[in-house]
């Protein structure tokens, strides 16, 4: 057995669904689809090769299914990408549950929840991406800021649980509303084996009402790692309502929250805030919003303990000046703060609504990403995968962002592509560093990788990807996900 020397655990693996569900489970177990996944690692030591082994744990089984020890070493700030249809070989059609992913070096892992469909208008993409949790991340309870069961007629979700622990354990998942109301009697207790997992569909439990929109906070035994991650979706009646949003559960929360990016009227792009109060009494919350050198200042009203704030930027009235600026200009960062010594948590929203003059491929896109507890923060951000023209059709980039009010440089590597790596890039005092793969100079297309961004300043960041524009594909390709600070 390989020490865990850094260990992302991806919560939740999806292949071929409906073909593992019985007919009567599929209507309340949606989202309906045959679900794959990909899986990007990267090896984050700068001078050692990593040997990397996957173990997938059906779920609610303890022993894994398969074992996989990846015969080729990741190089050296290198990556490694599978697709797990056809990588690693020997997966069973059939698995649902969740995977393990050790080495002799430190990882960081991304995984993609995906449909199989091929992006036109009656088999639309489905997308979304989360951060693979590393054993040192892991908790042993949990709160997810926004689950829904048919809200505003189509949106719903679901909870995955991974025990990351040897030994069983007991969970519950306890529901809140958005005004922070308990609702006792949709209360879930579980027991989940050893390394396996367990996956909670809000549509399934008859003890929430419809049109719900609300949190859930899991327990454990106060011991036991576990890892979660939760996927909220749209119905899918078109290829305009495929959003696929993933993110992953925090452990605690903390008094300021930094996003890296957050956009109004970007090209179509919209960002939302779901913004919960985690502790004991009730606060406000400060939002400075930063786009182009300038600074917009948004202040709540009172938010009870347990409720949620949920924020969409066209409803920002203190963004209004930003639709003044060039549309290229129309994205940011910002950070909120809690008033007092309130304890807050927060997820980033991004959707695209179409419209006129919106490419056909944007439509019906949605991401989500978490938001960034003050403390976290670094000068090293590690993105697992940007691709550029991968597969020829999808590309995508990364923003990081400076959490101070001094200014700095950057420098930035591409995994195994030195021609393209930047030295002493400027980053201005609360200002953003933005790159799209087609965009960067000596990097090849067919890129799939890795890359690190070192900073003079601490920062934060998220990678995105989604198919281009002008390849006529329909549906929710769009996917952000957290960068690694180190």
């Amino acid at each position: 057995m390989k020490t865990l020397i850094k260990s992302s655990i991806t919560s939740l693996i999806l292949i071929f669904l409906l073909t593992t569900l019985p007919s009567s489970q599929v209507a309340a177990q949606e989202p309906p689809g045959e679900w794959v996944s990909g899986i990007a690692c990267q090896n984050l030591s700068s001078t050692n090769e990593a040997s990397i082994t996957l173990s997938f744990y059906p779920e609610g089984v303890a022993d894994p299914v398969l074992t996989y020890e990846d015969p080729t070493p990741i190089p050296a700030n290198g990556s490694r990408n599978y697709y797990t249809p056809s990588t690693p070989p020997g997966l069973p059609e059939d698995f649902i549950g969740s995977a393990i992913v050790s080495a002799n070096q430190p990882l960081t892992c991304n995984v993609n929840t995906q449909t199989t469909g091929t992006g036109t208008i009656s088999d639309p993409y489905r997308l979304g991406t989360s951060s693979g949790i590393r054993e040192v991340d892991t908790y042993t309870s949990a709160y997810v800021p926004q689950v829904e069961k048919n809200f505003a007629g189509g949106w719903s979700s679901y909870i995955a649980i991974q025990n990351a622990g040897t030994n069983s354990v007991e969970v519950n998942i306890n529901y809140k509303d958005r005004y922070g109301s308990n609702i006792p009697s949709a209360t879930e207790t579980i027991t989940i084996p050893a390394r396996t997992n367990y996956i909670s569909y809000q549509t399934a439990n008859s003890n929430l009402p419809d049109d719900f929109l609300g949190s859930a906070t899991i327990t454990g035994d106060g011991a036991t790692p576990l890892a979660i991650v939760t996927n909220f979706y749209n119905n899918a009646s078109d290829y305009s309502t495929a959003q696929m949003h993933s993110y992953n559960g925090f452990g605690s929360g903390a008094n300021k929250i930094f996003i890296p990016r957050f956009v109004r009227n970007f090209y179509g792009y919209n960002g939302g805030l779901a913004i919960q109060n985690v502790g004991g009494e009730a606060v406000t919350v400060t939002i400075n919003f930063y786009y182009s050198g300038s600074t917009y200042t948004y202040t709540s009203g009172s938010i009870g303990a347990g409720a949620s704030l949920f924020l969409y930027a066209p409803d920002i009235a203190e963004l209004l000046p930003v639709d003044s600026l060039n549309e290229s200009q129309r994205y940011g960062s910002a950070d909120i703060t809690a008033s007092g010594s309130g304890t807050i948590i927060a997820i980033v929203n991004e959707d695209n609504r179409g419209g006129d003059g919106i490419p056909i491929e944007r439509h019906g896109q949605g991401s989500t990403y978490n938001g960034v507890l003050d403390g976290t923060q670094t000068t090293t951000v590690f993105f697992s995968q940007v691709p550029r023209k991968a597969g020829d059709v999808w590309s995508g980039g990364f923003v990081v962002s400076n959490t101070t009010d001094s200014s700095g440089t950057c420098d930035i590597t591409y995994a195994g592509v030195p021609a393209a790596d930047e030295t002493d890039v400027p980053l201005d005092a609360n200002g953003s560093i933005s790159r799209f793969a087609p965009n960067v100079s000596g990097l090849p297309d067919g890129f799939n990788s890795s890359v690190s961004v070192t900073c003079t300043q601490p920062v934060i960041g998220i990678a995105n990807q989604a198919v281009e524009t002008g390849t006529g594909r329909y549906g929710d390709s769009y996917a952000q996900s957290n960068g690694l600070n180190q």
